[in-house]
């Protein structure tokens, strides 16, 4: 029997040396069994994974005498999940921030408008506690996750809307995508910014907002970023790959997630990789770090690529179309052309940047939401890889770097081909389909563009390894939505039909197994942390994760509903949400 307990999670514990039994245990295994009755856990990494008799003769021959055993009573262990693409100190920030978004945990809001985020605002206006100081002592008031497009009625925050609160406070409400921002007159004022944007804000001008706004303090900031990996762990992640570490205060932002990283502060791994969009940030990661790519150490911090942003983001009108935005002029961002905007200016310059990346040995991961992005930024990989301008550095010569597009959200068959001929792998934003497919369905992008959204069962067959990520803060945490999601395609803000809410081309549908591959093993393999986790493998880390039911069951089909009974890390618990029977039985002798 699970015995229902307190959620709580525990302070670091030494690895537990245990045999796990009595109930489905996928491995994930690249080769072998799959499915095992026993997975035996010592000195933080898998011993064995077979029968339970193997197991306890494994654990014997590699000295673990008298184990432990714990049953599952008929629930699942699998691999702890790996979320492949997050990032960790924004979402601590905004954490702070004034919600005003479309999410009430992992599904939408019914009611979800502009009015809702009017009420927030008033709110906070009158209440000093609900308001962040700075330095100065001016009282801002700050919100995040704010997103028209997942609005009954469509409406942009301007100048004009922000009149209606006043100018005695500055006001910042971050866009769900990160994008783009909305500041009132006072706000844009601090920030030295024209009102000429009309108080709409887009890449470059939300960067130059930042410095301006109210910084927590030390104490607070730690406290947000410990809740932030909490968070993560309940939801049964055991891996967070930050993409995009230091596009704010450079290195220190690298020193802080490392400092937290080895504390009891912190109870995941993370990797992470590094944002590059100027020459100069680059030149100073290339020079004080290396990626870490093939190190077997139980490593709670580690540095593995380097982050490229090539556009904007498609619900959010900025990223880079071939063809004008089906909403365009009716819904618009100021000063943003009608096919979204690329980073780099000309196109052409985005080329020799990635293939410095490239050239300095280390892998790349390309941000491209918009159609015409991913085939510039596909024409740079090719380049890159195809025709470089210098041999890769000695030490990296031979070594297979697993580049890759993050998003990838319009792809066309040709873009699939390009990408398997060139050995790139997608990233999926699967959210994209499940909150937003109706919005790009219906307004931005029309049925037909909207088809190619994350067209997972074709990148597939086509042989690419495939992931699936959260981009949290953008979307809510959670492996096990993320499955549901690529598994159903179900256009949650869909009206309902007869049969239920219609699927956004379901031809592209994951099987289960792709799917949960997609958040553990695949997901670590473009991490480059497949040979230490993602699997249950003998020498692998002990990161496991328990569930209430099983994903890989045809009966299950709220896959997010499914309730994360315990997560460990390098075997040991860090989360428990229910204590399994007989964990105190010991093995017989040997």
């Amino acid at each position: 029997m699970i015995r229902q307990q307190e959620k709580r999670l525990l302070p670091p514990s030494p690895p537990q040396t245990l045999i796990i039994y009595g109930g489905p245990i996928h491995t994930l295994a690249s080769s072998g069994r799959q499915t095992v009755d026993a997975v035996g856990i010592a000195k933080g990494r898998i011993v064995a994974a077979g029968s339970r008799e193997e197991v306890r003769q494994a654990m014997a021959a590699a000295g673990h005498k008298k184990p432990e055993e714990m049953s599952l009573e008929g629930a699942t262990l699998l691999p702890g999940f790996v979320d492949p693409h997050m990032h960790i100190l924004p979402s601590a920030l905004f954490s702070s921030w004034q919600y005003v978004g479309a999410f009430s945990g992992q599904t939408l809001k019914p009611d979800y408008g502009i009015a809702g985020v009017e009420d927030t605002v008033r709110a906070a206006l009158t209440d000093p506690k609900k308001q962040q100081k700075a330095k100065d002592g001016t009282a801002w008031v700050l919100g995040f996750g704010l997103d028209p497009s997942l609005m009954r009625v469509w409406t942009e925050p301007d100048l004009d809307w922000f009149a209606q609160f006043g100018d005695k406070h500055p006001i910042f409400l971050m866009n769900a995508s990160g994008h783009i921002g909305y500041a009132n007159a006072p706000a844009l004022a601090k920030a030295g910014i024209s009102p000429e944007c009309k108080g709409v804000l887009v890449e470059e001008q939300v960067l130059q907002m930042m410095p301006a706004l109210p910084s927590p303090s030390p104490a607070a900031l730690l406290a947000s970023i410990s809740q932030v990996l909490h968070n993560a762990a309940k939801m049964g992640n055991t891996t967070l790959f930050d993409a995009g570490l230091g596009s704010g205060k450079g290195v220190f932002e690298v020193l802080l997630l490392d400092l937290v990283a080895q504390t009891a502060l912190n109870p995941v791994r993370i990797a992470a990789a590094l944002f590059s969009n100027e020459t100069r940030q680059m030149d100073e990661w290339t020079r004080l770090f290396r990626p870490d790519l093939d190190g077997m150490e139980d490593k709670r911090f580690s540095i593995k690529a380097l982050k490229l942003v090539s556009d904007g983001s498609n619900q959010g009108l900025t990223g880079y179309q071939t063809e004008a935005y089906k909403c365009y002029p009716q819904h618009q961002v100021p000063n943003v052309p009608a096919t979204g905007l690329f980073n780099f200016r000309p196109p052409s310059a985005f080329t020799p940047h990635l293939r410095q990346a490239v050239e300095h040995g280390w892998p790349a991961m390309v941000h491209a939401n918009g159609d015409r992005a991913i085939d510039e930024v596909l024409q740079a990989y090719e380049h890159a890889l195809n025709h470089p301008a210098a041999p890769l550095r000695p030490d990296c010569a031979g070594m297979r770097l697993r580049h890759r597009i993050e998003h990838a959200s319009l792809l066309t068959d040709e873009h699939i081909s390009q990408m398997a001929q060139l050995q790139l792998s997608p990233s999926f934003l699967i959210g994209h389909v499940g909150y937003w497919g109706s919005a790009f369905q219906q307004t931005i992008l029309g049925e037909a563009r909207a088809k190619l959204l994350d067209r997972c069962l074709s990148a597939k067959r086509a042989g690419l390894r495939i992931s699936l990520h959260s981009d949290h803060f953008v979307t809510p945490l959670g492996g096990l939505r993320m499955m549901e999601q690529a598994i159903f395609r179900v256009m949650e803000a869909a009206p309902e039909q007869a049969g239920g809410k219609p699927a956004l081309n379901p031809a592209e549908r994951l099987d289960r197994l792709s799917a949960l591959r997609a958040v553990t093993l695949d997901a670590a393999w473009q991490c480059h942390m497949d040979h230490i986790v993602g699997s249950l493998e003998p020498g692998k880390l002990a990161d496991l994760v328990v569930l209430e039911q099983d994903p890989l069951d045809p009966a299950v089909s709220n896959l997010r509903d499914i309730a994360v009974l315990q997560t460990w890390r390098s075997g040991a618990p860090v989360y428990l949400h229910a204590k399994l029977g007989c964990a105190t039985e010991s093995a017989p002798p040997a």
